[in-house]
């Protein structure tokens, strides 16, 4: 419908919903009840035939409707709360009312839905606004209208008095249309030789720009409409290169979209620039960065798409970016921890291979940045849920340098592992004495052996080549992508509501103690969660994605990967861990056949996973269910999750046919190690798909929570807690307290749990041995441990015992410190069994408890990262959901170990 006044609705945009009819008309006068009628397949005509003409492209009119619908196997009686949408496409400088009302069409008030009536306003900056109608009967196929009139605060097309929508009560996507709103998403090009490592759909090391694997140019930022047009956006916004051209100087690459909660715009990165001659490696230093369509509100509906670079960013990898609550831009990046630019790149615990160090926040205005976390091994596919929380997928491979042991084994790494005497710039390279306390510390060629967790086995001959192996220890091997959580503040970092892998299931670890029969190499019978069995050890769940629909606030859905040649792509199944809901209630909802994660499956793979607005979820898929090689290339294609069969009881969902029916195909022409140009016929995989529709902005968490038993204590001691965290924010450091040490999760038996302090308390659910714990140990994440020559650059981190460095210079004066603990920097359990410690901030750190002789116990299983100024409190050794080993709920005693601590820092402050 066309409007030639110049009053605020001629900028309503044109965002159709095709979960129902629509039918627009025009009221020639104020009360009138004749007018043209526009059905939606003639609005639809009139948009895509001007929607290149600029001229025209603000001049229509529509009220948007957006049903929030139940999930699968609802029952179409309950009655839900609809919205309709009234949205401008600019901000005005004042506020803008209409009058509203629903009208009688077959559904009649007070039977079908709710008689609604009242003012709506779209205050002055703001661009929408929500009108809510009470559906009473859904599903019966009848029809009512909601009338906007009366406007105030701007002036009301010339031509038009009122506008009305139609709405048709059913749950399902009206014929005709392809999606409900229309969608973002990423065109990826897959490698160009058989090989995957670090591509950017991989699970790990997926950040690096080079041409054949890892990042190769010819992608787009692409947007489908509701009607399943395409467009590309980057093309259209001056960015790539032609068909048929080389991908070298205006090349790029595009990934992972997120969209502002409102709809109006949307964050991407892009890496642009590839190699311009033959043997050209130069390109490799242009990095991912963060880019922003400011626009994306009236590129719905045909504009032109402005890209703009965000300003301020640093010059590294930034990656996987979203909006803050407070619009500031959250992200994942390589940049080297605490601007140490000589450790750059950081290498992971597993390959020794580059990594993003963590989550980061930038606000662009003034270019500060905040490392939220810092991750040894990498943190992925970020998302900010609606009640604050940033979710990711972390990786944990906590174990010792495997490269290490495969050089002093001879079965063929290189070069020489060696150890800095610390992070600064100018250490020099540790040359270690062969004995230290009497133990072997370091090997012939001077690398010391590592010191935690436990001693880790050759991965080639599968032995031990650590001498200080304790012999009732079992080797250790961890690998592990679970989803993890922390606020934009930086502070409460754990697994999502401290979820354990004996609640997300698979066999991990054998029980620590080769001796003890007590601990179990399965994963207990306390968990609801009945697919636990069907969970591997060498994956994680990837994409994490929240359900955006009201009343599913905290349930995710995401994809179950193996961690190699599979593109990050598997199974998808969904979890609900809303905040306070208990790890050990959670279940997993298969969404696809569990045995896709079988290698010799035919069913293909998935990834990507996105609930939208309407209740259909979108995802990518392959048919390709081998690992990656030349002949399994895994094209992914966007697609609908269907129902397999009528079944009331099965969740088991299968693709639809491609959303954009023949793949994309492109030829890939690029500069190699060769004289001439070479030349790759790719199919193009379409992935990261998210949908352009508002939604609720998410909540703000509190700052520096603080437990009311904790504030009790620094009360009680005269600590002004205020006071007390401006000082550990200058020193950037955070404290920690755990009430209990001898006190664990019922579920979680794989190490001891028959607990005692010498002389205090203890915890002993089951006969047997009770093991001693006298001391904590903490271990920070340092930078020291590099490899010889220049075939490796980069440092991975070390598990090294608490000390002072050039961040943290005052630590060990600010602790109390055992001199006569039996291992390094260990600190006194008290009788109650609690401990406190000031910690390194922005660092990861992870701890152990030992016994008087120095056996290590229980071994924190990740890296866990404080912000400055955090006071964190843990009722126990490990996560509780609501009772420990002996029955008891989690500890609630006021530590000693706080009181002691907090009286030495008032003596020395």
């Amino acid at each position: 419908m066309k409007s030639k006044g110049r009053g605020w609705l001629n900028y309503l945009a044109i965002i159709f919903i095709y979960n129902f009819s629509l039918t627009v008309y025009a009221q020639p006068s104020l009360g009138s009840t004749e007018g043209t009628l526009f059905s939606l397949q003639t609005v639809k005509k009139a948009v895509k035939k001007t929607a290149r003409t600029k001229s025209d492209r603000l001049k229509r009119s529509i009220l948007t409707s957006s049903k929030k619908n139940r999930r699968l196997n609802r029952d179409d009686n309950v009655s839900y709360v609809d919205s309709f949408h009234l949205k401008i496409s600019k901000p005005l400088s004042i506020d803008a009312s209409v009058h509203y009302k629903t009208k009688n069409g077959t559904a009649v008030a007070g039977v079908d839905y709710t008689e609604t009536e009242g003012v709506a306003t779209i205050v002055a900056g703001q661009t929408s606004v929500d009108i809510n109608v009470a559906i009473l009967v859904a599903g019966t196929g009848k029809t009512f209208s909601l009338v906007i009139d009366t406007p105030t605060g701007g002036k009301f097309p010339s031509d038009v008095s009122s506008l009305a929508v139609e709405h048709v009560i059913i749950n399902s996507v009206s014929e005709g249309g392809v999606l409900s709103h229309p969608v973002l998403f990423s065109l990826v090009v897959p490698p160009l030789v058989p090989d995957s490592f670090g591509h950017q759909l991989e699970t790990f090391t997926n950040h690096e720009t080079s041409m054949q694997i890892q990042a190769p140019r010819g992608g787009d930022l692409c947007m489908m409409d509701t009607a399943g047009t395409l467009r590309y956006l980057t093309k259209e916004a001056g960015f790539g290169v032609a068909e048929g051209q080389v991908q070298a100087g205006n090349a790029i690459a595009v990934r992972q979209p997120s969209v502002h909660w409102t709809g109006n715009k949307a964050l991407f990165s892009m890496v642009i620039g590839g190699p311009s001659e033959a043997y050209d490696q130069s390109y490799r230093a242009n990095k991912w960065q963060i880019y922003e369509l400011t626009n994306l509100e009236v590129v719905v509906s045909g504009a032109t798409p402005i890209i703009t670079k965000i300003a301020n960013q640093p010059a590294y990898n930034n990656i996987s970016p979203i909006y803050g609550s407070d619009d500031q831009i959250i992200y994942t990046s390589d940049a080297p921890l605490f601007g140490m630019t000589h450790t750059y790149p950081q290498l992971d615990e597993y390959e020794s291979s580059p990594i993003n160090t963590g989550i980061f926040k930038l606000n662009p205005s003034t270019g500060k940045v905040i490392h939220l976390t810092h991750s040894p091994s990498g943190d992925f596919d970020l998302q900010l849920a609606t009640d604050g929380r940033i979710i990711s997928t972390r990786w944990e491979h906590l174990k010792r340098d495997q490269q290490a042991n495969s050089y002093r084994s001879g079965d063929g790494w290189q070069p020489r592992p060696v150890n800095y005497l610390s992070e600064a710039v100018n250490a020099a390279i540790i040359n270690a004495p062969a004995i230290k306390n009497g133990k072997p510390y370091a090997d012939a060629d001077g690398t010391p052996y590592d010191l935690f967790p436990e001693a880790s086995e050759d991965v080639i001959n599968s032995v031990s080549t650590e001498p200080n192996k304790d012999p009732n220890e079992r080797l250790h091997d961890f690998n592990e992508f679970l989803p993890w959580e922390i606020s934009e503040n930086g502070e409460g970092h754990q697994t999502v509501n401290h979820v354990g892998r004996h609640e997300f299931g698979g066999l991990f670890q054998a029980g620590s103690k080769s001796d003890d029969p007590n601990l179990v190499d399965d994963i207990g019978d306390l968990s609801k969660n009945t697919l636990r069995d069907t969970v591997n050890s060498d994956s994680g769940i990837f994409q994490i994605k929240e359900d955006p629909r009201a009343g599913h606030e905290g349930t995710f859905y995401g994809t179950w990967s193996r961690e190699f040649a599979r593109f990050s792509s598997g199974r998808i199944f969904e979890f609900s861990l809303p905040i306070g809901k208990k790890p050990q209630d959670m279940e997993i909802i298969d969404w696809t056949n569990a045995m896709i994660d079988n290698e010799t499956n035919t069913l293909g793979h998935f990834r990507n996973p996105l609930m939208t607005m309407d209740g259909t979820m979108l995802a990518s898929y392959t048919t390709q269910s081998a690992v990656f090689d030349s002949n399994a290339p895994y094209t992914f294609r966007l697609v609908k999750m269907e129902k397999k069969n009528n079944s009331a009881s099965s969740t088991e969902h299968i693709a639809s046919n491609p959303l954009l029916g023949s793949p994309i195909q492109r030829t890939i022409i690029y500069w190699g190690d060769s004289e001439q140009t070479l030349s790759n016929s790719v199919e193009m995989s379409e992935t990261g798909v998210v949908e352009i529709v508002q939604r609720a902005k998410p909540k703000t968490l509190k700052k520096h929570p603080i437990n009311p038993i904790e504030k009790s204590i620094l009360d009680e001691e005269g600590v002004n807690e205020q006071e007390l965290r401006e000082w550990m924010k200058q020193n950037n450091l955070a404290l920690i307290i755990i009430r209990n040490m001898t006190a664990r999760d019922a579920a979680d038996r794989q190490q001891p749990f028959n607990l005692q302090v010498p002389n205090g308390v203890k915890t002993a659910s089951a006969p047997g041995k009770v093991y001693d714990i006298s001391h904590f140990q903490i271990f920070a994440g340092e930078l020291i441990r590099g490899y010889a020559g220049n075939e490796v650059s980069g440092r991975r981190t070390l598990a090294t015992p608490l000390r002072d460095t050039q961040i943290t210079p005052n630590l060990i004066s600010s602790n109390l410190i055992d001199t006569n603990a039996p291992v390094e920097a260990g600190i006194k359990i008290a009788t109650d069994g609690s401990v406190a410690a000031f910690v390194p901030a922005t660092r990861a750190l992870s701890w152990q408890s030992v016994a008087p002789d120095g056996e290590a116990i229980v071994r924190e299983r990740q890296w866990l990262t404080f912000a400055p100024g955090e006071i964190r409190t843990c009722e126990g050794c490990h996560g509780i959901n609501d009772k420990t080993h002996a029955g008891n709920p989690p500890p609630e005693n006021k530590a000693q170990a706080l009181r002691d601590l907090l009286k030495a820092w008032k003596d020395n402050k």
